[in-house]
């Protein structure tokens, strides 16, 4: 069965490009352990800061500022956990949308220690953040250590936050900023001087990078102790296959991402107009359907029936999209912008574009889907275009 792919807001397949590199490196008889003093080593080191020195320009800061990581999770988490254990942290500024790499690491952080307190920004019935609320937090804890950690972009229901406001709020208040860019860099340019962001964390396989890599990005200004090695923030060997392929990957969006980024989005015009004509009492979550406010591959509906396999049995027709994030099998974001008795009896699901998607893998998605809703599978309805 050849499968429509509509799930990249978890995973993306490598470019040709970037496949090609990698036959490229693969081949290079001088790779070696990075943290070996003979020649090969040094040689495969200095990649490794070719690398790194490339990707701080695309994002307009130094190369001491990047730091090499599995995951945008692992990053996530290395962040919070040295934010905190560095910086004497009293106060943490979140909301209840964040990924869960996030929340559960803070929630972790406030478990061990009672002393830290913990504030949530609240949000509306479109996951739409109160930014004066932040405001008047930070202003009634400004003389102390805090810390606010919101994302760029949700990684569920699309939104984008005023990430530019939320970080001049924390300039003006002396408050450390950390954002999870992990939907946002690879497919949007950044240029960190501009968003007053001290702690960033990124992922290679959004943007069409290798699995397994990611990096994070922390302000020189800020006097934070790392035990590190060789610039590297973890005890490890460093993934030098994967920090060459997250390095050509961005270099490649960063060219192209205009481009792309226009193909996606008439796919997700398109997909939005087919699902209203198609889908009775059709429903989208957060601001996924607003194209200018909302990330431009992601895209979460709320049908009106309750189907706990729909995800399944669209996958057994060949579709795969997704039932929440990738890291949870229960949408915590769902659950805190859709009321009680609606979140009981409907069913949301998570569509996310890539470049590799095409006109026809649209109309394959709404056919099956409507089928399925009709439960009718035998009989052949055609989709309103």
């Amino acid at each position: 069965m050849k499968y429509i792919y509509l799930d990249s807001a978890s995973n993306n397949k490598m470019k040709k490009e970037v496949i090609k590199y990698y036959k490229k490196i693969l081949s290079n008889k001088y790779l070696s352990n990075p943290s070996s003093l003979h020649y090969y080593g040094i040689k495969t080191r200095g990649y490794i800061e070719i690398a790194r020195e490339k990707i701080s320009k695309i994002i307009n800061c130094e190369s001491s500022e990047i730091y090499f990581t599995s995951s945008g999770t692992e990053g996530n988490n290395i962040i919070i956990k040295l934010i905190v254990n560095n910086l004497k942290i009293k106060n943490i500024i979140t909301s209840k949308l964040e990924h869960l790499s996030v929340l559960k690491t803070i929630l972790n952080i406030k478990k061990k220690n009672n002393n830290i307190k913990l504030y949530f920004i609240k949000n509306n019935s479109k996951g739409i953040l109160d930014i004066n609320k932040l405001k008047k937090i930070l202003k009634k804890i400004k003389k102390e250590n805090n810390l606010v950690s919101i994302m760029s972009i949700n990684n569920e229901i699309g939104n984008i936050n005023n990430y530019n406001k939320i970080g001049k709020l924390c300039k003006k208040y002396n408050t450390y900023y950390h954002s999870d860019f992990v939907q946002y860099i690879g497919h949007y340019k950044i240029n960190i001087k501009k968003i007053f962001c001290d702690f960033l964390t990124a992922s290679a396989h959004k943007f069409y990078g290798p699995l397994g890599i990611g990096f994070i990005y922390i302000n020189k200004r800020i006097n934070i102790k790392i035990n590190i090695y060789y610039n590297n923030i973890k005890s490890s060997t460093n993934n030098i296959y994967g920090i060459l392929g997250l390095y050509k990957a961005l270099q490649i969006n960063n060219k192209n991402y205009k481009i792309e980024n226009k193909k996606i989005l008439l796919l997700k015009k398109k997909c939005i107009k087919y699902l209203k004509k198609n889908i009775n009492n059709i429903k989208f979550n957060g601001l996924s359907n607003n194209l200018k406010k909302s990330s431009i591959n992601i895209l979460n509906i709320r049908l009106p029936i309750k189907d706990n396999l729909l995800h399944i049995k669209l996958e057994l027709k060949g579709i795969i999209i997704s039932k929440n994030s990738t890291c949870s099998n229960y949408s915590h974001v769902l659950k805190n912008i859709i009321n009680k008795k609606e979140f009981k009896n409907t069913t949301s699901i998570r569509i996310s574009f890539n470049i590799f998607n095409k006109y026809l893998d649209i109309k394959l998605f709404i056919y099956e889907l409507k089928n399925i809703i009709n439960n009718n599978n035998n009989n052949f309805n055609l989709i309103k275009i």
